[in-house]
């Protein structure tokens, strides 16, 4: 039998750093974006980044025969075959997303405001404004202008109940500043409620967030289920994994459960417990996105499936906001901050039932 063609150069390094790409990815987004913020886990990030593209590259210079071609194909199918599995998810889930222009790459003050609207048959109020608000991160790179016209934006929504869903600071000595960033907030007519994120646990500050959350009026859920006054609707929070959870929890026994949740990973345990929506943020949208190619690094043990946006899982909605702020570092490219605003209609027949 002849020896096999040998492969151009080329095409060894191309085949060996598309392979590394997928091993870093992999560690990245399924590893290493899931440890607390530190000097530690932006060097490994980026060491990963050298140390592999390095050893492809030696590999590839070096590679005689099959075997490494072997090697490198065999990563490149596993990698492609977890995209495609993650393409037909969001297929399945009816996915909507939106991207920012391609001609405008520095979106990270570009606020935006991403509409949606559901048809809920237990809701017996005609139209229900839900805002949802997510990963705030207040610091000092924050302008004013930008924090004055998130909150004029706020109140011209006219929210009938506002949602938050967690890492308003990132930092312990930024709480006072969150706080003077509540006092923002509009008067919603059936309140405003809250989870806590990661970021509040990491930097050992969700009691004094939670203290600051109360004294701004909003009830803080974690943990719990609260039911909304005058209005078929409970609101329920988990601050899993980094906090309490729901626990055994039981589902409220009438109306719409709307779940909160720092991040998206928990859509599934919420939607088995019967929630009809569950609101998200923690992945950013993937804060620095690539056109066509859209997030990179999501901090999701599913990786990319749920960067951001509207998926219905089963009989769940869920709702993944790009969130308002960005931190470590205070930039979003081709990824504009967001406010996510549902409008929840009852049906005519429940609304007149509670007549």
């Amino acid at each position: 039998m002849s020896p096999p063609a040998r492969v151009p150069w080329f095409a060894r390094l191309l085949l060996a750093e598309l392979s590394a790409f997928a091993v870093w990815a992999f560690l990245v987004n399924r590893v290493v974006i899931q440890w607390p913020d530190s000097r530690g886990k932006s060097l490994t990030i980026a060491a990963l980044c050298v140390v592999l593209g390095v050893l492809a590259a030696a590999s590839a210079s070096r590679a005689r025969g099959v075997h490494w071609l072997r090697v490198w194909c065999a990563l490149l199918v596993l990698f492609s075959v977890g995209e495609l599995r993650r393409i037909g998810l969001r297929h399945a889930y009816g996915a909507v997303t939106t991207e920012a222009s391609l001609w405008q790459p520095v979106t990270t003050w570009q606020l935006a405001v991403r509409h949606s609207s559901l048809a809920l048959p237990a809701l017996d109020q005609e139209r229900v404004r839900v805002l949802h608000v997510s990963d705030v991160h207040v610091s000092d790179s924050m302008p004013a202008s930008y924090v004055e016209k998130t909150g004029r934006m706020m109140k011209d929504l006219a929210p009938d109940l506002i949602v938050l869903t967690g890492d308003y600071v990132s930092r312990a000595e930024r709480v006072p500043a969150f706080e003077r960033w509540l006092g923002q907030l509009p008067k919603a007519r059936l309140g405003a409620y809250a989870v806590l994120g990661n970021h509040e646990y990491w930097a050992g500050a969700a009691d004094a967030v939670r203290g600051a959350l109360a004294r701004a009026g909003v009830e803080v859920v974690s943990g719990r289920c609260a039911r909304v006054p005058n209005v078929a609707l409970a609101v329920c929070g988990t601050d899993e994994p980094w906090g309490v959870g729901l626990g055994d929890s039981p589902r409220p026994e009438r109306g719409v459960v709307l779940a909160l949740s720092h991040t998206p990973d928990n859509v599934y345990s919420l939607a088995e417990r019967g929630a009809d929506l569950v609101f998200a943020g923690h992945t950013h949208g993937g804060q620095m996105r690539l056109p066509f190619l859209g997030a990179i690094i999501v901090p999701s043990r599913f990786g990319r499936r749920f960067d951001e946006g509207h998926f219905a899982v089963g009989h769940t909605q869920l709702f993944v906001s790009a969130g308002v702020g960005a931190d470590s570092p205070a930039l979003r490219l081709w990824c504009q901050p967001e406010l996510v605003v549902v409008d929840l209609f009852g049906s005519p027949q429940s609304r007149a039932g509670a007549d």
